[in-house]
């Protein structure tokens, strides 16, 4: 299983910004420049995270802040925004011409288990936080110092 490009950015975004939260100047720019992405993308990334308020809009004196706490935001909160799958539209083309009458019920077969495996999939990211993901890389980089 593949996650999207955008959940990855999203991610690595809000793990930059609580890293660096006493950074008086975070911007749009600077984020970019350090996690090395253009900075088009980031502001897009950083749109939808202000849209769904995971973060205050920076004022002339301060620079963009978690508006959450980072033990209250959790993959499943970011992987929501910027993925979340919908069963009906997993097998659904309209391009599709499907006469095999196994391969054309395939979406009544499969979506039972593909409701499971996704109900397990948020139960199991919504255990990791922002927080929790923080603390391990700084337990990794007291094991590799």
């Amino acid at each position: 299983m593949k996650v999207s490009r955008r959940f990855q950015l999203a991610v690595h975004t809000i793990l930059f910004i609580a890293a660096n939260s006493d950074e008086k100047n975070l911007t749009c720019e600077y984020i970019s420049k350090e996690i090395k992405c253009n900075p088009v993308v980031i502001k897009n990334i950083l749109n939808i995270l202000y849209k769904n308020n995971f973060l205050i809009k920076p004022s002339p004196t301060s620079g963009i802040k978690l508006k959450k706490s980072a033990k209250d935001i959790t993959l499943w909160d970011i992987y929501k925004i910027t993925d979340e799958i919908d069963i009906k539209d997993i097998f659904s083309d309209d391009n599709l011409q499907i006469t095999n009458p196994i391969v054309a019920d395939l979406s009544e077969l499969l979506t039972t288990d593909f409701e499971q495996i996704i109900q397990f999939m948020k139960e199991t990211l919504s255990k990791v936080s922002i927080e929790t993901l923080l603390t391990k890389h700084s337990q990794k980089d007291k094991i590799s110092n």
